[in-house]
């Protein structure tokens, strides 16, 4: 018992580790960005950094006092999903920016981005002790956004990451968050199977909720 509590100790250290050196990079560039923006697409683009960089500092807190899981996902596949699902989209910024985007595209981009990260910030309170990037189960969320839909919180990451994509609209771009939605999807499945195992009440919750878009899918 005490070896699985350090390693749950070590994993957490790591990930809010890694999500804060995430928010510190951002930070930098935020510090970098004059203090009195010329124009409205400044403004924009500022907030937007500063909304990612709140993000990255609440997962790195909901990282660390998140409470051990009851119950996880056997094998590797549940794994490489939940990481490719989460990080592909950092391949992104390898990419070239488009020259050609004019104020209104640049302000969509930001508008997306500060939505989503600001949704997802929200939804971070809400769950609380309960964050998982793998296919855990923690403690079973079903109110306030999670009413609505089962995984909110990748609802808004979609909708920043459709923000960030129009910076880089393109092909390899397009083929990138594609690929990465695709590993979103099996994701959401693998984390509905954990939970569907150990909630008994799981199974009218997902029968009453969509599982992304109300009354869709």
């Amino acid at each position: 018992m005490k070896a699985i509590l350090a390693h749950d100790g070590l994993v957490n250290a790591a990930l809010a580790l890694w999500f804060f050196a995430l928010a510190l990079m951002l930070s930098h560039d935020i510090m970098g960005t004059r203090t009195a923006p010329d124009s409205l697409l400044d403004a924009a683009r500022l907030l937007s950094k500063s909304c990612v960089f709140l993000f990255y500092a609440m997962l790195a807190w909901a990282t660390l006092i998140r409470v051990r899981p009851v119950a996880r996902a056997a094998g590797w596949q549940p794994r490489a999903t939940a990481l490719l699902g989460s990080y592909l989209s950092f391949a992104l910024p390898f990419l070239p920016t488009r020259a050609d985007l004019g104020v209104t595209a640049h302000l969509v981009s930001a508008g997306c981005v500060l939505l989503g990260i600001g949704l997802a910030l929200f939804i971070l309170m809400r769950l609380r002790h309960s964050f998982s990037i793998m296919a855990e189960a923690r403690r079973l969320v079903t109110s306030g956004p999670y009413a609505i839909i089962r995984h909110p919180l990748y609802a808004a990451e979609a909708l920043a990451l459709i923000g960030i994509f129009i910076q880089y609209a393109s092909v390899p771009a397009a083929l990138i968050v594609a690929v990465q939605l695709c590993f979103q999807v099996q994701r959401m499945r693998n984390e509905e199977a954990v939970l569907q195992r150990t909630f008994p009440e799981y199974k009218a919750y997902a029968a009453r909720t969509a599982r992304l878009v109300p009354g869709v899918w």
